[in-house]
């Protein structure tokens, strides 16, 4: 791994996204009722308590992305996260695709959910990651907003191309993207010169485990990969629908997120025990120091 930054090995990063599999969903379901920050099931809170048992576990640390709708109804868990010692970043309030909303709307959401988790007694918050990966080439204009609010860092840019989301040939690697606001993509690979996604969720579920840990392994010394998963993936039983499937784009969403749901607890339980995690902040100076030693 790179190393020597104040005498503290340099990990990859984690990154947890708190929130409960159908609320942050909804935009996915065209046949849903149930409205953007209504209150999130409660099995956000023991499946994230399971993270932090699995954290402590494997001596890893990492940045929890707080979809805010959580902090509002259970503060207790976010004040549970700072106390284990991790990293408090915010995911906003109403989980919606950014490039569907205005820039005024999205700056609301945005202090919101700092405001929330200033209210709880969150430390200084210095990063976010928008709903759905969704700031593309459509939304860039919420990342002036985002330095703006004072944030340090933004980990929403996907470099790949999905229909939803993405900036193909995006960079790969953590990058100053503002004259004040660094850049931590997602990991991904490079295959068959295409962007591969390997940073977790959907990718780490279906990815075959040797090909995510020897990517981790061939960069040791030479780059740092930010990866991710929800609490929920770690419950193969959290994918209960709030509603009747009334649209064969819900039944298809539904079923890809059945698949390989029951082995995916065990990879990460795998993943954490085999190499070694921080936080994002962890590694935040570092870089600025990296930056500073180039001028």
């Amino acid at each position: 791994m790179l190393d020597s930054f104040g005498n503290q090995e340099i990990r990859h990063i984690l990154t947890i996204d708190v929130e409960d599999w159908y609320h942050s969903s909804i935009d996915l379901f065209k046949d849903t009722d149930i409205k953007h920050g209504s209150t999130p099931d409660y099995s956000v809170v023991t499946n994230t308590l399971k993270c932090l048992e699995l954290l402590k576990q494997t001596r890893n640390t990492a940045t929890f992305f707080i979809l805010t709708t959580v902090c509002e109804h259970f503060p207790d868990l976010v004040k549970e996260i700072i106390k284990e010692g991790h990293e408090i970043a915010t995911h906003g309030y109403l989980h919606k695709l950014i490039y569907k909303t205005t820039p005024q709307e999205f700056e609301y959401d945005l202090k919101k959910s700092l405001e929330l988790l200033n209210k709880i007694g969150s430390p200084m918050v210095k990063g976010y990651r928008a709903p759905y990966w969704s700031i593309t080439q459509q939304s860039m204009w919420a990342l002036e907003i985002i330095a703006k609010c004072g944030l340090s860092y933004d980990s929403s840019i996907f470099p790949i191309r999905r229909k939803l989301y993405g900036i193909p040939g995006g960079i790969t690697k953590p990058h100053r993207i503002l004259p004040n606001l660094w850049e931590f993509p997602p990991a991904t690979i490079r295959l068959f010169e295409q962007n591969i996604p390997i940073a977790g969720g959907g990718y780490l579920r279906l990815a075959p485990y040797k090909l995510v840990s020897r990517a981790i392994e061939k960069s040791k010394g030479d780059e740092i990969h930010v990866f991710y998963f929800h609490p929920y993936e770690l419950d193969p039983n959290d994918t209960k629908l709030k509603h009747k499937v009334r649209s064969t784009s819900t039944l298809f969403y539904w079923l890809q997120q059945i698949i390989g749901r029951a082995a995916n607890p065990d990879k990460i339980i795998r993943l954490l025990s085999e190499h070694n995690f921080c936080s994002l902040d962890n590694v935040l100076p570092f870089f600025k120091s990296m930056e500073n030693d180039k001028q």
